[in-house]
């Protein structure tokens, strides 16, 4: 989409093609290079190791880490409950680990956001994603989801400065941990 305005073109960036490789009982995978649709809520788009995964595979950058910081806009918060990963625009978001969607919804501050809830260690982990482009998540509330599987994709929805993934990690489902310290912890254990 192109708006002209005083000489200016505006546009907004055009996605990144989500290729996802689906997991299957032969040997044969197929791609897709399509945004997610509700047939492809089972897509495994981080197909590291370990019961327990980044939510992209590869290196990540952290615009904003978990804690205290100066709001960056008017209705952001000073005190942050996440980490803000920024691996561009229409980048494929996986679930950190296997688990039931709780919240599948859009919010004034999340945007499109996703609640997960998670059993590791016989306790309730839940992983919150949050900004990515509306309609990009195939997930319902109830769902099961398997680890590395298709969250949605990442955007600027909400209160957001850029697109970027707003990731929160909650021990007991409601108490906010570095997710950052929380995965270099976690990552890549079996369960």
């Amino acid at each position: 989409m192109s708006i002209d305005r005083d000489g200016y073109t505006v546009t907004k960036p055009t996605p990144k093609p989500v290729i996802t490789t689906k997991t299957t009982t032969s040997s044969s995978n197929t791609a897709s290079t399509t945004a997610p649709s509700p047939a492809q809520s089972g897509a495994i788009v981080n197909t590291g190791a370990g019961d327990i995964r980044w939510p992209f595979p590869g290196q990540i950058r952290i615009s904003s880490p978990f804690g205290a910081r100066t709001a960056p806009c008017a209705a952001c918060s000073s005190m942050h409950q996440g980490a803000d990963i920024t691996p561009g625009a229409g980048t494929p978001i996986g679930a950190v680990a296997a688990g039931t969607v709780r919240v599948s919804a859009t919010h004034p501050e999340y945007g499109q956001y996703v609640i997960i809830d998670h059993q590791i260690d016989g306790q309730t982990i839940s992983t919150l994603y949050a900004h990515m482009i509306y309609g990009s998540s195939p997930l319902r509330v109830g769902q099961s989801v398997a680890v590395g599987q298709l969250v949605g994709l990442v955007g600027n929805t909400g209160a957001s400065t850029g697109a970027h993934l707003h990731l929160q990690v909650m021990l007991g489902g409601s108490t906010p941990v570095d997710p950052i310290a929380w995965l270099r912890a976690n990552a890549g254990r079996t369960l």
